[in-house]
């Protein structure tokens, strides 16, 4: 398969992995896995006979596609055979009880007839035996040519679609495909009686293999991140349970004008606009995620809270009426990009903010660094003095 296609593979598993997980039904990723790999052998299958239809010397009216390789034993032997032990078995079993029970009831009278009645229970066990292994064998290769006959042209079946026809549980055929498979049966198949996959090629499993490799990654990159994603909720909770009252009233607060700054924009269409306060959006959130991890910072942000943030939102219900404006006129224009300009001064205005917050942990980090500096010199660490023949020194 082209890398195009695997790509697009690549996404679709990707589609069922989110799929599964959002509702809980792996069940149906399964199924899903199924369904890709029968597509992609399929897309291989179609990319391959267009290549050979465009050789040169290939005929324009039909098509040189190889004859589909034989996959399992078309005309498997031990049908005859089976019916012959069944007739022999089950004539042998009723002769065998008709004599076995009149010897018996001879024996009654005379002792010496038990001996041969004895001789027909064991035939008659015998035919007992040839006659359910007969009938065994006879149904067994009755549900093969049941199985058979559903494949199609699919590579990769489920188990729950042979078991639908059969009228069998699922579990009870993959027992029988299991033995099929072991007495050669089916010649290249193999079973993955976990998912509820029958797959008939190497081929078919190999790209199987790789498709259900690929899914359950993704499936575990996905729950990776889903678990990393609660632990910083429950990180961000416990550190908020800290925070005095009047920080977290004004952390909520200005969230609460995150979540309002996204609505607007939302219902805002204009490109320009938008653009303007996705930073806008973005750089009250970094601020007060700053002020989470640094809650003495909190005083820094009275006039944010009381004048800043409530004028953004006055100004950006006005944007809202103006562009529902049908006709608007010069006055609504002007207006309108008086608030853009605005948003701008706003975006400068808090960038510089945020920058001040960062001021305060980048002393502390300079700090930190003058100081390591410090304790290398002077344990000769730094510079020329720190030197190979220095170090290999008694």
């Amino acid at each position: 398969m082209s890398d195009k296609g695997w790509e697009a593979l690549g996404e679709q598993v990707k589609d069922a992995v989110n799929s599964a997980i959002s509702s809980g039904d792996y069940q149906n990723l399964s199924r899903s896995i199924g369904s890709l790999v029968n597509d992609a052998l399929d897309l291989a299958g179609k990319n391959r006979n267009q290549w050979r239809d465009a050789r040169p010397g290939a005929g324009s009216g039909r098509r040189n596609t190889p004859p589909r390789p034989v996959l399992y034993n078309k005309k498997p032997g031990g049908m005859g055979g089976s019916i012959a032990m069944m007739v022999f078995g089950y004539t042998l079993l009723t002769v065998g009880a008709v004599f076995a029970l009149m010897f018996l009831a001879l024996g009654m009278a005379a002792p010496v007839f038990f001996v041969p009645s004895a001789v027909f229970f064991v035939l008659l066990g015998v035919g007992l035996w040839l006659g359910l292994t007969g009938t065994g064998r006879y149904q067994f290769l009755r549900r093969f040519r049941t199985y058979t006959s559903q494949l199609g042209w699919q590579l990769c079946v489920p188990l729950d679609a042979l078991a639908e026809r059969a009228g069998r549980p699922v579990k009870k055929v993959a027992r029988d495909l299991r033995k099929m498979i072991d007495q050669r049966l089916f010649y290249e198949a193999h079973l993955d009686a976990e998912n509820g996959y029958l797959l008939l090629t190497d081929r078919a499993y190999e790209e199987y293999q790789k498709t259900k490799e690929e899914a359950f990654r993704r499936q575990k990159e996905q729950k990776r991140r889903e678990e990393q994603q609660r632990e910083r909720r429950e990180a961000e909770r416990r550190a908020q349970e800290q925070l005095s009252p009047e920080c977290r009233g004004m952390i909520e607060k200005g969230e609460s004008y995150v979540k309002y700054i996204r609505k607007c924009n939302d219902d805002i269409p204009g490109r320009e606009i938008s653009a303007k306060l996705d930073k806008l959006e973005e750089l009250v959130k970094r601020i007060f995620e700053e002020v989470k991890r640094n809650p003495e910072q909190v005083s820094e942000l009275d006039k944010m809270i009381e004048y800043y943030l409530p004028t953004t939102a006055k100004l950006l219900d006005a944007y809202r009426e103006l562009d529902d404006q049908p006709d608007p006129g010069e006055n609504v224009s002007r207006t309108k990009k008086e608030i853009e300009n605005a948003v701008d001064t706003l975006n400068i205005a808090f960038e510089k903010l945020l920058d001040s917050l960062f001021a305060d942990r980048a002393w502390d980090i300079s700090s930190d660094i003058s100081v390591l500096n410090t304790v290398l010199a002077q344990d000769g660490l730094t510079g020329g003095d720190f030197s190979t023949d220095k170090a290999n020194t008694p």
